[in-house]
């Protein structure tokens, strides 16, 4: 397994696992966010030859709020505090994420 899936891995607790994983940017930093069974992650990718990773969101569902998507590769998150986050694809419409997000927070 890659070492960002890895560091994701070993936040999870019992029977959680991760079902699908996106490469992005989370408010601004690139790299992984993954959905678990339990709660959204994103791993932080640093470095070109030499990479870091570095856990930088864990959320569990129940803490989402609200779920948008800005344009076609944009998506909004807005905690149960109101705070926002932004994630940004490279590639895959949001709207596949979003539906993902959805189905697993349901």
């Amino acid at each position: 397994m890659p070492k960002w899936y890895d560091l994701a891995e070993k936040s999870l607790e019992g029977e959680d696992e991760i079902q699908k994983s996106y490469h992005g940017k989370f408010n601004g930093e690139g790299g992984y966010l993954m959905l678990s069974d339990e709660k959204l992650l994103f791993v932080k990718e640093e470095g070109f030859l030499r990479k870091n990773y570095e856990l930088i969101q864990e959320m569990p569902y129940d803490k989402i709020g609200k779920i948008a998507h800005d344009d076609r590769y944009t998506m909004e998150l807005t905690d149960v505090e109101g705070e926002k986050y932004e994630f940004e694809t490279y590639t895959i419409p949001v709207k596949i994420i979003e539906d993902s997000l959805r189905e697993l927070k349901e």
